[in-house]
């Protein structure tokens, strides 16, 4: 887990990858401000284990195609 004020650098490689094969998500992606794309990628990247960081970053290109701006689930 982050501490309060740390942030990931960049965008992590799990979400890059499938960004990179969802024009859908990778469009909608490049319109969020830099405090959501920072959202995103400290909530993929912040996990500890592979497998989260996987799961985590395809939930976020689901969230994405839908043009989700935040993390919140309805």
């Amino acid at each position: 887990m982050l501490k309060k004020g740390e942030h990931i650098e960049g965008v992590p490689a799990e979400l890059q990858q499938l960004l990179d094969k969802d024009q859908q998500a990778y469009d909608f992606f490049n319109t969020l401000t830099a405090s959501y794309k920072r959202g995103y990628c400290d909530w993929v990247g912040s996990a500890k284990q592979e497998q989260t960081r996987q799961s985590r970053a395809k939930k976020a290109i689901l969230m994405l195609r839908n043009n989700q701006k935040t993390l919140k689930t309805v």
